[in-house]
């Protein structure tokens, strides 16, 4: 079971990973896959610089976490992800935002997924005699 869950876990990270550089090399084609619209000015250089590493950081951490078997580096990961949903909640509720049920499920799963393989890492390694 861990080798599964390390697998789709570093796949996410990628995935994640990819986005951000996308974000940095072509942003206007990373804003159009998210169903944003590219800013001008300063909004541009904060949308493309904390989205750019919000995605590198969390898919680097994901990803990198998973492939190390390092339980914390996965757990942050996911929680950067997983920090996102209420930001979306307060966004359509109180802020005029979009809703985005699709997004947040996305970004539940890889939250979920991300606290499951730190669990069982940090399990495997305290039942291991070589921790």
């Amino acid at each position: 079971m861990l080798t599964l869950l390390r697998i789709i876990t570093t796949l996410s990270g990628l995935g994640l990973l990819l986005i951000g550089l996308g974000w940095w090399m072509h942003p206007a084609a990373a804003a159009e896959m998210l169903g944003a619209t590219l800013l001008d000015g300063t909004g541009r250089s904060t949308q493309i610089g904390d989205s750019g590493a919000f995605f590198v950081g969390a898919g680097a951490l994901l990803a990198i976490g998973a492939l190390r078997k390092h339980a914390a580096l996965v757990l942050v990961g996911a929680c950067l992800v997983g920090l996102v949903i209420p930001g979306r909640v307060l966004s359509a509720t109180m802020h005029g935002g979009a809703w985005t049920p699709d997004e947040i499920l996305g970004e539940c799963v890889i939250l979920a997924l991300g606290l499951l393989t730190a669990a069982v890492i940090s399990r495997n390694k305290a039942s291991s005699p070589f921790g």
